[in-house]
């Protein structure tokens, strides 16, 4: 399992918050004692601020799939050029296609960067032609073929030492 935090991180939480979320992001399998005794505080405490950090959306709890290793042999990032005032609607269309795992809105040289995970060449070139760039308001998309994975994480430290106010 893999933790990931939500881009909401910062927004009320505080410190221990803050060192839970570390020591979760180190070892999220780690047993809710454990993060207690680094942390300071009663598990009881940890058990709470963590249910409390799920329930807000700041925590999920995922696992994360190596696609080579399940047969999805054509994975692919897809940069995507929308029509001005279109970019809502292909949203939307690209968020029900069951391939897409990662849609991002950028700021550069494409309005949005899609990661498809195909089982191969065919279905990425089906999934490509017939569908993606069949959505009205799709200008351009340029596709870049993923040849190895180097690093599949949600790995991520927040800044477990700044401070906010109230703390």
């Amino acid at each position: 399992m893999i933790f990931h935090v939500c881009d909401n991180i910062m927004k009320n939480i505080d410190l221990k918050d803050r060192k839970i979320l570390y020591q979760l992001d180190i070892n999220s399998r780690q047993p809710l004692s454990q993060i207690a005794k680094k942390v300071g505080v009663a598990e009881s405490t940890i058990r709470s601020r963590y249910a409390s950090l799920v329930e807000r959306g700041i925590v999920q709890t995922i696992a994360v799939i190596d696609p080579f290793s399940v047969g999805y042999n054509a994975p692919a990032m897809i940069g995507i050029s929308t029509e001005s005032g279109s970019i809502n609607s292909v949203v939307q269309a690209l968020e029900q296609m069951p391939e897409v795992s990662y849609l991002v809105l950028t700021l550069g040289g494409y309005d949005l960067m899609v990661e498809v995970f195909c089982r191969d060449r065919e279905h990425l070139t089906d999934l490509l032609t017939n569908q993606i760039q069949s959505i009205p308001g799709i200008r351009v998309t340029e596709t870049l073929v993923i040849g190895k994975i180097f690093k599949l994480s949600f790995f991520w430290q927040p800044e477990i030492n700044a401070q906010t106010e109230g703390e």
